[in-house]
């Protein structure tokens, strides 16, 4: 444990230069910091032990003194304070913070409540990394997630197995928000359903109309729609869609409609 005197010390001497002079008498409140883990503190930590009106907890003076990492629990301590500046009536508090590299690891949430009549023996029980106490009238809001890129936009196919698409023909491709999705295959128009939960990127069976058209058309509409049930993930890049396979090889490429 850090030796008491060089605590007291170094907390006492602090809250003098605090305050400025001691122009008037001083009312030394004194105690004892404890906490129950036991465990060492780290090479950096320091205690600030601060004296607040209450119940707003308006800071009135303080003193902070590093520990070295050695100290144990409890730690004695020592703050005075000009009676001038407790004078007004009412009621008063103590906080003790343990930190470490800028965080909070030890602290009394609630002030310790003294008295200045008797300001000796107080002790600041402090607990280990608590959050802050939790309205359960506060509403928690879960997460916002970032908007899916795919939803909504419009696309028109470029190529099916590396090769374009039949000159002739306009081939679409859109995700609405609720996941149906659809388009015209060059010939029928067509609908699907797609999933974003495992894989990536996945669609149901395509359903569409009857409508006949060239054969040529006819062909690559149903390469299409093979594709489509094959999709395993995607790739964005800007305004470039590519729809991959389960081994990340692309089936379709799309891009953007403005």
């Amino acid at each position: 444990m850090l030796p008491v005197r060089l605590v007291r010390f170094a907390l006492a001497l602090l809250a003098l230069l605090a305050i400025g002079p001691a122009l008037a008498e001083d009312v030394t409140f004194s105690g004892l910091v404890t906490w129950r883990e036991r465990m060492a503190l780290p090479p950096d930590a320091s205690l600030s032990v601060t004296l607040v009106s209450l119940p707003g907890q308006q800071r009135i003076t303080g003193a902070y003194a590093s520990l070295g990492g050695k100290a144990g629990s409890p730690i004695q301590f020592v703050l005075n304070v000009r009676s001038d500046a407790i004078a007004a009536p009412g009621q008063f508090g103590l906080v003790a913070e343990i930190r470490s590299q800028g965080h909070v690891i030890f602290r009394n949430w609630q002030p310790a409540l003294v008295d200045v009549a008797e300001p000796a023996g107080n002790v600041i029980e402090v607990e280990f990394s608590p959050p802050p106490p939790h309205d359960p009238t506060e509403q928690v809001l879960p997460p916002v997630e970032a908007p899916n890129p795919l939803l909504g936009a419009l696309w028109t196919l470029t190529s099916i197995g590396g090769e374009p698409i039949l000159a002739e023909t306009t081939v679409t491709f859109s995700i609405a928000a609720d996941y149906r999705a659809g388009g015209n295959g060059g010939c029928n128009n067509y609908f699907t359903e797609a999933s974003f939960d495992d894989p990536p990127l996945s669609f149901g069976p395509v359903a569409g109309t009857r409508k006949a058209c060239a054969p040529a058309v006819m062909t690559q509409e149903a390469r299409f729609f093979a594709a489509l049930g094959a999709t395993n993930g995607y790739e964005l890049a800007g305004d470039t869609l590519k729809l991959v396979d389960a081994a990340g090889v692309p089936l379709v490429g799309l891009v953007r409609m403005p």
